[in-house]
């Protein structure tokens, strides 16, 4: 019955300490912020930089208007990551100043990543 009770024992403490290991983010470099004025206020972003490349863009703070800023925050994202960089991506059709202003938050981050 002792046995049988610290057989339990052990099990739960193991599916503890699996649950709590599994729950633990994945190690993603250094994140540096950068941020801009935009159309409705200061648009905040920060990047994750891991061995000297760009492999997120997260936005913090974004005061632009629902459905255009946000719209113009996803289509650009992807392409700047792709370009590792803000040059020659055209600004989205409708979020001029919001795409504009996420440009200038990335490029502020990058600086202080030395990228």
């Amino acid at each position: 019955m002792k046995l049988h009770k610290l057989g339990i024992c052990l099990l739960a403490l193991t599916m503890i300490f699996a649950f709590a290991v599994g729950c633990e983010p994945a190690p993603e470099g250094e994140v540096y912020q950068g941020e801009a004025e935009g159309f409705g206020g200061t648009v905040v972003v920060e990047i994750a930089v891991d061995e000297g490349e760009m492999v997120d863009i997260n936005v913090v703070e974004d005061p632009e208007t629902p459905g255009y800023g946000d719209e113009a925050f996803d289509a650009l994202i992807p392409e700047i990551l792709d370009a590792q960089s803000t040059d020659g991506i055209d600004v989205h059709s409708g979020a001029t100043v919001s795409s504009e202003a996420l440009f200038e938050a990335v490029e502020e981050a990058m600086a202080q990543a030395g990228l």
